[in-house]
Parts: structure tokens; C-alpha cells; sequence
């Protein structure tokens, strides 16, 4: 897994409970964490093609400002819930593996 996308997880840990306990720093994290996802998922190459398609299409028609894409990324908990799902997916497809080792 490119280390990009595992410091995009390792990231990802910190805010694990933005559902439950949302703050606005909370919310500076996931907007940035969505940047850094969107910037390096874009650029690892042959490597994104072992991701769900959802996670191609969605960086792609993001980065080509899509309107229906852009509108849908305007929302923070949308972001959030994108990024939970790239986590889940790499924790259990065990692409990644946290600190702990769990």
C-alpha cells in the first residue's frame, strides 16, 4: 500500500468519532484528510486500479469538478463517510493494519 494512502488511514483513526462528537476541528481535519486522500489516491498510479471503482470514478469525477460529484463533496459528513469507507475497506481487505495491530 503506498504510504500516502496508509498515512491517509493512520489519519483517519484520529476522527473516528466525528459521527458521534463532531467539532469544528474535527471538521478542518476531515476536509483536509479529503484533500490529501483525493490528491494522493489520484497519483499512486496502477495501484488504484486494486480499489473499488466507486473510489476511481468518485476521485476522477472529483478532480475533473463533475457538478453533481462537486455538490455531493460540498457536504463534510459525505467526505467523512468516503473516507470511512476507504479505511474499512483497506482494514478489511488487510491493506492496512494500525499501530496496534488490530
Amino acid at each position: 500500500m503506498n504510504p500516502c494512502l496508509v498515512d491517509i488511514c493512520e489519519r483517519f483513526e484520529t476522527i473516528s468519532d466525528f459521527l458521534e462528537h463532531k467539532s469544528q476541528e474535527q471538521e478542518v481535519i476531515v476536509i483536509e484528510l479529503f484533500s490529501d486522500f483525493v490528491e494522493c489516491f489520484s497519483s499512486v498510479g496502477a495501484e488504484k486500479l486494486d480499489y473499488p471503482k466507486e473510489f476511481q470514478k468518485d476521485v476522477k469525477y472529483y478532480l475533473q469538478k463533475e457538478p453533481v460529484m462537486m455538490e455531493q463533496f460540498e457536504d463534510i459528513e459525505f467526505r467523512y463517510l468516503m473516507l470511512s469507507d476507504f479505511y474499512d475497506f483497506c482494514k478489511l481487505t488487510k491493506r492496512y493494519t494500525n499501530k496496534k495491530g488490530c
